[in-house]
């Protein structure tokens, strides 16, 4: 069984007591040792090198690392505040200022304005690659379901009347009954009349 004293030394040895003796050092009590802080306005970190911080992001992806990912290598010291400068941390955003940011804007707007006018001035989009359809009987409202002629605006195919005006119906009816009448001559053995 432990006695408080055997308690009290077997916990200094497992947690060292350490107690700021100045402003720039602190005793540890168990060792007796001085440690030097290397911030005093951060004596938790006692002499613990604390090298200036670094985004990782910032740093060359096409090095050769040990750690590839995180771009560390083995035994490097650490910042205090790694995590806050590590691959794993927010983004660091670079801003630029605000006459910078206008002309990229207008550089951007003004190539898309310019690329849609050459197409605008030299007539570069295509032109319909078939003939548009026209519909009879006023666009077909009575065969999909238009009850009187109020309603048919709203049920009429809407027919192109510009495209039948320049390009006028299609004549086929003659050459249709021409071509009916040629095959039934052709195939006369075989259709039973």
């Amino acid at each position: 069984m432990l006695s408080r004293i055997g308690l009290r030394s077997f916990r200094a040895v497992r947690n060292p007591v350490r107690c700021l003796t100045t402003k720039t050092t602190i005793t540890d009590h168990t060792t007796g040792r001085v440690i030097t802080l290397t911030d005093p306005n951060r004596p938790e970190i006692a002499d613990y090198p604390n090298p200036k911080p670094e985004l990782a992001q910032n740093k060359d992806p096409y090095a050769k690392y040990d750690d590839p990912q995180n771009r560390r290598n083995l035994n490097d010291p650490v910042n205090i505040d790694d995590d806050l400068y590590d691959m794993w941390s927010p983004d660091y955003y670079q801003f630029v200022s605000d006459k910078t940011a206008l002309k990229h804007n207008a550089i951007f707007f003004s190539l898309v304005f310019g690329f849609g006018a050459i197409i605008w001035y030299f007539q570069l989009n295509p032109e319909k690659p078939a003939m548009p359809r026209s519909y009879p009987f006023g666009g077909l409202a009575k065969e999909l379901g238009s009850g009187n002629a109020e309603d048919d605006e709203f049920y009429r195919v809407k027919p192109d009347t510009t495209a039948e005006q320049e390009l006028g119906f299609l004549d086929g009816d003659k050459d249709i009954s021409s071509a009916k009448e040629s095959y039934i001559q052709q195939n006369a053995d075989f259709i039973k009349a």
